[in-house]
């Protein structure tokens, strides 16, 4: 009797090891790890130790998605209800830095069909448990928080430049803001790149399709998409084509936004310009993509290689990316 209790102990002892060693490496094989390493324990937690960092160093990185993927998804309540959906993003194209959500709710809390400006920090953005490569987009907002709240239609969008605008919507959402410095000010003030916002603000949907020149005036190509890391809250990339430009065919390129200049266009005050100087000798070797082959944007060499093409400097941040959602 005693013999056949200590079989049972050894057993239940190696079946949680077992499951220890299976939870930090999903595609190892325990019984093999078993019989290599007799010192389980150590190993597992060795094991645990690498999975965390690994985890602190992706949550430091970012995640990447595409904005054709961000505009139209739906927004939870952490209690997994639907609440509406993104409709726009707002981006300050000084910085780069994605400010806004234009959302609607659905008729939820009785606020009807409007749209509803979003500070992009009151988000919560996680991974689908059961599709890691997706994105949730969670929101906590409650009645009392949209009392008084301003809503807008397509055609009537508020002012991104008006200090007291701004300051209601952070606190309303409770969240931080960092204050503007004395050059954006004079930026907001003295622009307005986007007829239905102000200031240096453009809508997302304003540039996917945007015609693209070069210095000399001469269309070279558009953008199709944007790339943006949800968790810097910044664009990082434009998936742009150069309509046979240079001889490259109709494939897609990935371009760092830093590389573009968006201004007024000096015929018409209603219209922008986006101007990037490119040449034959920047697009040498240069690897397109179409939209059922994306990039890795996470690649960090790729990072590095696109900013040298381009002739921008590497921000830490871009070279922190390791974390793809959607490719």
């Amino acid at each position: 009797m005693k013999r056949y209790t200590a079989l049972a102990s050894i057993l239940a002892f190696s079946v949680t090891a077992l499951c220890l060693a299976g939870s930090a490496h999903a595609f190892d094989n325990p019984n093999e790890e078993k019989v290599e390493s007799p010192d389980v324990s150590k190993t597992s937690k060795a094991d645990k130790k690498a999975s965390k960092a690994e985890r602190k160093h992706m949550k430091k990185a970012g995640m990447v998605t595409r904005a054709s993927k961000l505009i139209g998804m739906n927004i939870e309540n952490p209690q997994g209800q639907s609440l509406g959906e993104i409709n726009d993003l707002v981006m300050d194209t000084s910085t780069g830095e994605i400010r806004y959500a234009a959302v609607t709710y659905g008729g939820f809390l009785g606020v009807g069909n409007k749209m509803f400006a979003v500070p992009f920090e009151a988000f919560n953005m996680k991974q689908k448990a059961d599709s890691p490569d997706e994105l949730t987009l969670v929101l906590k907002v409650s009645q009392k928080q949209l009392e008084g709240a301003s809503g807008f239609d397509k055609d009537h969008w508020p002012d991104f430049a008006d200090t007291n605008y701004i300051t209601d919507l952070n606190k309303r959402y409770e969240v931080k803001h960092k204050k503007m410095s004395k050059e954006e000010k004079r930026s907001n003030k003295a622009s307005k790149l986007d007829p239905k916002t102000s200031g240096s603000n453009v809508r997302i949907s304003q540039l996917n399709g945007m015609n693209i020149q070069n210095s000399q005036g001469k269309s070279v190509g558009e953008i199709k998409d944007i790339v943006i890391n949800v968790s810097h809250g910044n664009v990082q990339y434009a998936a742009v084509t150069y309509g046979g430009f240079l001889g490259v065919g109709n494939k897609m390129f990935a371009v760092p936004f830093k590389a573009f200049e968006l201004k007024q266009n000096p015929e018409d005050p209603e219209e922008q310009i986006l101007v990037l100087n490119v040449t034959q000798q920047q697009l040498e070797g240069a690897q397109g993509f179409d939209e059922d082959n994306w990039p890795d944007f996470a690649d960090p060499d790729f990072s590095k290689e696109l900013h040298k093409r381009y002739r921008i400097d590497i921000e830490h941040k871009d070279r922190d990316v390791k974390l793809k959602l959607d490719t």
